[in-house]
């Protein structure tokens, strides 16, 4: 099965490494904070974003709006499906950072995450459509505004009609060890999670349930380290606080991949979150078993998706 010998193949996964820590090293080392105070970091990002997009063969697009005096910009690129074009699943991940934080998971590990899985995916056509979107100014002040990119971005989708079956947001896919306590909030959760804070992440809110056990059960046919599921309502902290709430707001189904941020890594939203904190074999791993989750994703047909319950 290609799958298998893709995963189990030692100079692939060093390739997607060996990216990541280029794509890290560039976001979190030579630029560090991302953010409308550091206006020159933000720009630079959204033209090394462009140009990655372009540089495996598609052409990027802009959704452009003004903060504050200032341009900013989500940047999209779209690989159209061939046989219902207008179904669109979309992978997304924000490039800016919280004020004073290099952002190396939060959230340049999810950047990585994005351009990884779409050079890996650009060169295969599906039956769906897949836009990649990277979004602007998803931290504080903003988040949850008019002005936070990814709610713009859904916003304007919405308006179009988009027929968006799927949103998949990337958010802190990097931090994980073996040797790290993990945490959890609600009793019922911390009773089946495990106990140390070496494995990926798939959330959503209960509307979007049944593409968060899709997912999983796509993912762990692939992975020998298993995703873990976490679905609750936006009253659990961390739930609903990333892009996919701006496009389950809009009424498209959106779930998250993440390393648990805060009830993990203890550097998040702190000037030590730093490239040094990032495990490149966990990342890489979590890229390639979501690039495999996604090639089947998008070439299923909807029926698959609406009747998937989870597995007992």
């Amino acid at each position: 099965m290609f799958s298998k010998f893709f995963s189990e193949n030692v100079k692939e996964r060093r390739n997607v490494e060996r990216n990541a820590l280029d794509i890290l090293t560039f976001l979190s080392v030579e630029l560090g904070e991302r953010t409308l105070r550091k206006y020159e970091n933000l720009q630079r990002t959204r033209e090394f974003i462009n140009n990655y997009f372009v540089r495996f063969g598609h052409q990027p697009y802009e959704d452009i709006y003004v903060v504050n005096k200032k341009e900013v910009a989500n940047i999209i690129v779209e690989i159209p499906g061939f046989e219902n074009p207008d179904e669109i699943v979309v992978l997304g991940a924000h490039y800016d950072t919280i004020e004073g934080t290099p952002g190396a998971d939060d959230n340049g590990s999810a950047i990585a995450g994005l351009l990884e899985i779409y050079r890996l995916l650009s060169h295969f056509k599906f039956k769906k459509t897949i836009r990649f979107v990277a979004f602007t100014l998803e931290e504080p002040p903003f988040f949850d505004t008019e002005l936070m990119g990814s709610m713009h971005y859904a916003t304007l989708c919405k308006k179009r009609k988009d027929n968006i079956v799927l949103m998949v947001c990337l958010e802190m896919i990097g931090f994980g060890w073996k040797k790290i306590e993990q945490e959890f909030p609600p009793h019922e959760i911390r009773m089946k999670a495990p106990k140390t804070g070496n494995f990926l992440t798939v959330v959503s809110l209960p509307s979007s349930c049944q593409y968060t056990y899709l997912w999983k059960k796509i993912y762990n046919s692939h992975a020998k380290n298993k995703i873990f599921d976490i679905v609750g309502p936006a009253s659990i902290p961390g739930i609903a606080l990333s892009d996919h709430a701006s496009f389950v707001k809009n009424g498209y189904p959106g779930i998250m991949l993440c390393d648990t941020g805060f009830y993990r890594n203890k550097n998040y939203h702190t000037e030590d979150d730093t490239i040094n904190t990032i495990n490149f074999v966990f990342l890489a791993q979590n890229i390639m078993y979501s690039f495999f989750t996604l090639k089947e994703i998008l070439n299923m047909g909807l029926l698959n998706f609406n009747h998937f319950e989870e597995e007992k």
